[in-house]
């Protein structure tokens, strides 16, 4: 079984780098329980036997294809959108890679098939599908798609033009939901910095992209400097900012002495304020990600935050010590970073998050200001207009949502 996709790679080395590049960084390993022929996560690229065996050899190609490519846009390894299930996220997925890649052989989702529109973000197709998922009644899920369009597998298209058991393997498809496909598909899915800089290396190193379009590259490329890393970026700040406690205490040894003295341990005391910009300029889906931005934050180690709304002026205050899962927004007029400053300022914070497009006057430092602040901006056009000014008072950095 194996052998079929050494010879895979063995055409890829030289006809596909990246695709052949990022299967290399994988363990092949079988796994006869999942309900997906192919998937990847945790630097494993795990197969069905059952599955692959009723598969075509360019049928099998193609759904390698699909997987390599899935790595390329490093969705197992790096963005997990808060409050999202495992088979949304895989239908997702699907869709993304249906629609920047044209697989002659293999059918996967496009957004059109969900009634979705074309060029969204992997996590907004994950986000879109879980509200559907949400309001659709049982028996009806929105994740078999129209026409019974098929995962990560066989969809009907390859079942009949490429299986040398098309019956058979339709049959035993038609065993297992598309809702099994799509939640095992990414079950192996975590956040992993090293493997993301792994597949950085492969994209950034890679000179001819093979049957990769080149505006589908330049997306891969682009990747490497937009999209933001918010492990990194919250650590970043913070320890630029971080204040901590010194306490004593028996539950920790001391180093030289042992239990016989008391050890210590540091308690953070970092007094963090970020701003939500709910101008009219700011779209409701960006908000919504700007407050996944917030819960973000409580992962990487901060037990409180305090957030202000604000468009001409502050609108709502709040502090938050979990995960917020609806909000209330007021404001929607004009912008003005002056007031979230003077309220950081008079209220003695540590570090001030902007969330924003940077589209109003660049504001007034206050005499003796010590609070950190972070910019950042929706997407890269925003920070690449503003950042001149941006970097007067502080750190930037871009999230991107489209």
């Amino acid at each position: 079984m194996q052998d079929r996709f050494t010879r895979i790679l063995e055409q890829w080395f030289i006809m596909e780098p990246p695709l052949f590049g990022v299967c290399c960084m994988h363990e092949l390993v079988p796994n006869h329980q999942m309900a997906c022929p192919l998937r990847s996560g945790k630097k494993r690229l795990e197969y069905n036997p059952l599955i692959v065996a009723e598969m075509s050899d360019a049928a099998l190609e193609e759904a390698l294809r699909a997987e390599a490519v899935r790595i390329l846009l490093k969705h197992p390894y790096e963005r997990r959108p808060d409050g999202c299930s495992q088979k949304s996220m895989g239908l997702a997925s699907n869709l993304v890679v249906g629609d920047n890649y044209t697989h002659p052989r293999f059918r996967i989702e496009t957004p059109g098939d969900m009634g979705l529109k074309r060029g969204m973000s992997y996590e907004w197709y994950a986000r879109e599908l879980e509200r559907q998922s949400e309001g659709s009644s049982e028996g009806q899920s929105s994740e078999d798609g129209p026409q019974g369009t098929m995962s990560a597998g066989m969809g009907q298209q390859e079942v009949h033009q490429d299986s040398h058991n098309g019956d058979q393997q339709a049959g035993h498809q038609g065993n297992q939901s598309a809702n099994d496909r799509h939640r095992d598909l990414a079950e192996l899915w975590d956040e992993d910095d090293m493997t993301v800089q792994m597949i950085n290396g492969v994209i950034s190193s890679t000179k001819s992209w093979g049957s990769i379009s080149g505006t589908f590259a330049e997306l891969l490329t682009n990747s490497l400097k937009a999209k933001i890393n918010w492990r990194n970026v919250f650590a970043g700040f913070r320890a630029s900012i971080i204040s901590s406690k010194r306490k004593l205490t028996r539950m920790k040894p001391n180093r030289r002495t042992g239990f016989q003295n008391m050890g210590s341990v540091r308690q953070f005391d970092t007094k963090l304020l970020v701003a939500v910009d709910v101008s009219g300029s700011i779209s409701t889906e960006s908000l919504k990600y700007f407050y996944g931005v917030i819960n973000s934050a409580f992962r990487y180690g901060f037990q409180e935050i305090d957030v202000v709304q604000f468009d001409c002026g502050i609108s709502s205050v709040c502090s938050l010590k979990k995960v917020v899962k609806q909000v209330g927004v007021f404001g929607r007029g004009g912008t003005s970073f002056q007031e979230p400053i003077d309220y950081a300022h008079e209220h003695g914070y540590d570090g001030l998050v902007f969330l924003t497009d940077g589209y109003a006057p660049e504001p007034r430092i206050p005499e003796g200001f010590k609070t950190g602040i972070l910019w950042v901006c929706e997407n890269q056009n925003c920070l690449d207009h503003h950042k001149n000014w941006m970097e007067k008072s502080g750190r930037t950095c871009v999230m991107q949502i489209g």
